[in-house]
């Protein structure tokens, strides 16, 4: 049998309906066009999914995905993906998560596990070297949460297993939730914790031993040393930063500099949130707790930790909390009690909640209270901006689903659509998705709000990688800025930037689309702390392809494509997806360092620009004729230009 190298020549399927399990060899030449991760998920799930489905549909699929460079010798290679259609938006959903099942799918000797039907009864799957099984869950279902379960079918499957699973979010559908790995790493993203619930499917549990070959594996090593040493040589702020405490210890820059939203995007931090409650939640305040670093698979950096707060016994071991989290339940909704914040993180993961939606959705209900919107269905509650009794217990009624809490467990569109008829709050959303902690005003985040309206997972914001020239050495990084390969032509419109409206695009584009060679990768986003990262070589030297720098851009503009027309053929008007105006600057601040911010003005263009660069449409973002044809997909073509 040929050997592949990087990636395993296979998928699995499995009909939770009828019980059964079926391999699928995919072509050498789909990896050279997609990749892996959610790049050939998107080609397999466009082509097998009914167009217009419900996510509730038992033909709903739900795919668990490695990366192509997964299991080598390629540093923070140890992401897993889930990819299905959203049930939080609608459009296309996917979910990126460290920890340490990613190696797990390929050692079961699959590149992804494609799951459709739907159990008449919960259930988890089990696959190692000798069986593929679909076992009870009964005693696990509504019984015990995410951690829990994790603990529980490690021991009954041996110590090498690896689990995700779902915890009380996702078996009651919630439209916020995730799937969870490695003690409360979470998939969270997208609400696809929901696609495992209406399946029935708890768990998934992996013990195999299949391995992964690199075509040149003495390179692949050497370029991960390189950057290795270049990561902990660093002198660079933000890297010494990550190294001693990971994005907890970037909370206070990101409040004092704008980039964490405050008082639900309508407040200043030196007014209401100052660098006194802010360092309350950030840095030492958190890392004080911690007890060892926590790695991810294949991961040299470990900007993980796990804690420890001995007074209190639900958090005896808990993962450290993420910037999103203290940025989230603390300078969204004026909170600086970093314990409040540290027992709502481990709660929210037991139960396989979105952190960052849940944190919106809260900071939402504040705004909503103060504005007098609860008061006839909730007349007693009391939603006092700072009040950590008051969040922590709404947080319990979010997980219970019950009082207030049942209204916002499907997240802010839906609480704002039954309690706000008449607009008086700001719901801070785009098209269904909870925006993060990062503000779009803030100076030099033009791309960031420009990719909270046009990726096809909106209201992201890891959709977009602005380190992108670090995949490519200087003259490759300029090839790309000044190739017309697309023989485009760039309306004149007004420009606010330095860059012509042909660099703005390209730029936009090349910031978009690399992030798609990361999820096809399999790579974690932190590598771009470093002066350079190896991924070409990396991809290269793992397959044996001979591609440059514009070429693996090639295919991520192929990835985004796909995903963007999944939205336009579910009938959804991708052009007019619009992020809050309170997001855009339409609502100017009076203060701070987003004061009078043009961003909105400046939107529009840019977005413009990103659509002549994609080769979609300015008006409508339909991809053209041409750009089908181009990038080898007719299968979408056939669905776009019936």
């Amino acid at each position: 049998m040929e050997t592949k190298y990087g990636y395993m020549g296979r998928i699995l399927w499995i009909d939770l309906t009828k019980g059964t399990f079926k391999d699928e060899k995919i072509p050498d030449k789909v990896y050279e066009d997609f990749l892996s991760g959610y790049g050939l998920a998107s080609k397999v799930i466009y082509e097998n999914q009914p167009i217009g489905i419900d996510y509730r549909d038992e033909r709903s699929i739900i795919s668990v995905m490695s990366g192509i460079l997964t299991n080598t010798d390629a540093g923070f290679n140890g992401r897993w993906m889930l990819a299905g259609k959203s049930p939080l938006t609608g459009c296309w959903g996917d979910a990126n998560c460290g920890g340490n099942f990613g190696p797990s799918i390929k050692r079961s000797g699959y590149d992804g596990i494609f799951i459709t039907g739907k159990s008449d009864k919960p259930v988890y799957i089990y696959i190692d070297d000798k069986h593929k099984q679909i076992l009870p869950a009964e005693e696990l279902w509504s019984r015990k949460d995410a951690v829990e379960t994790e603990d529980i079918l490690i021991k009954k499957h041996g110590k090498d297993a690896k689990v995700i699973c779902i915890g009380s979010a996702g078996e009651n559908c919630s439209l916020i939730s995730g799937v969870v790995n490695d003690g409360g790493r979470l998939a969270a993203r997208s609400g696809l914790g929901a696609l495992f619930g209406v399946k029935q499917l708890k768990a998934i549990c992996l013990n195999g031993s299949q391995k992964v070959y690199e075509h040149n594996k003495a390179e692949v090593r050497k370029a991960t040393v390189e950057l290795a040493n270049a990561l902990n040589n660093s002198t660079d702020s933000f890297c010494t930063t990550m190294k001693w405490s990971g994005t907890a210890g970037t909370t206070d820059d990101s409040v004092k500099t704008g980039d964490s939203p405050i008082k639900n995007w309508a407040g200043v931090a030196k007014d209401d949130f100052p660098q006194e409650k802010a360092s309350k939640i950030s840095g030492y305040s958190v890392t004080k707790y911690q007890e060892k670093e926590y790695y991810c698979a294949d991961c040299t950096f470990g900007c993980g930790g796990i804690c420890s707060v001995k007074h209190n016994p639900l958090l005896k071991k808990t993962h450290r909390p993420e910037y999103e989290i203290l940025a989230g339940f603390g300078a969204l909704v004026l909170c600086d009690d970093v314990m409040a914040i540290f027992e709502i993180n481990e709660k929210l993961n037991r139960a396989g909640f979105d952190a960052i939606s849940v944190a919106t959705t809260v900071g939402w209900a504040f705004e909503a209270y103060e504005k007098g919107l609860f008061k006839d269905k909730f007349p007693k509650i009391k939603l006092k901006w700072g009040d950590s009794k008051a969040l922590v217990e709404l947080v319990d009624d979010i997980i219970a689903n019950k009082n207030l809490g049942a209204y916002l467990k499907d997240g802010v569109k839906k609480a704002a659509e039954y309690f706000d008829k008449e607009g008086k709050t700001a719901p801070m959303h785009v098209h269904g998705q909870e925006l993060p902690m990062h503000d779009s005003r803030k100076d030099g985040s033009l791309s960031l709000g420009v990719g909270y309206e046009v990726e096809p997972t909106p209201g992201r914001h890891t959709s977009t990688n602005a380190q992108w020239e670090q995949m490519a050495d200087t003259h490759s990084a300029d090839a790309v800025l000044n190739d017309n390969k697309l023989n485009i032509k760039f309306q004149k419109r007004y420009l606010h930037t330095d860059m012509s409206h042909e660099e703005q695009g390209q730029d936009l584009m090349a910031a978009s689309c690399s992030e798609d060679i990361i999820n096809g990768a399999g790579l974690c986003n932190f590598s771009f702390m470093g002066p350079y990262v190896p991924v070409v070589s990396w991809l290269n030297n793992v397959t044996g392809w001979n591609k440059s720098f514009e070429d693996y851009i090639e295919i991520g503009r192929r990835i985004k494509t796909v995903r963007h027309s999944f939205n336009i053929r579910e009938g959804i008007d991708v052009a007019n997806i619009k992020a809050p105006s309170r997001a855009k600057g339409d609502n100017t601040l009076k203060d701070g360092p987003n004061a009078y911010s043009a961003n909105v003005l400046k939107w529009d263009d840019a977005k413009a620009d990103y659509y002549i660069s994609m080769g979609w449409d300015v008006d409508t973002a339909k991809p053209s004729a041409q750009t089908l044809k181009d990038l080898g997909l007719g299968f979408v073509a056939k669905d776009l230009y019936k």
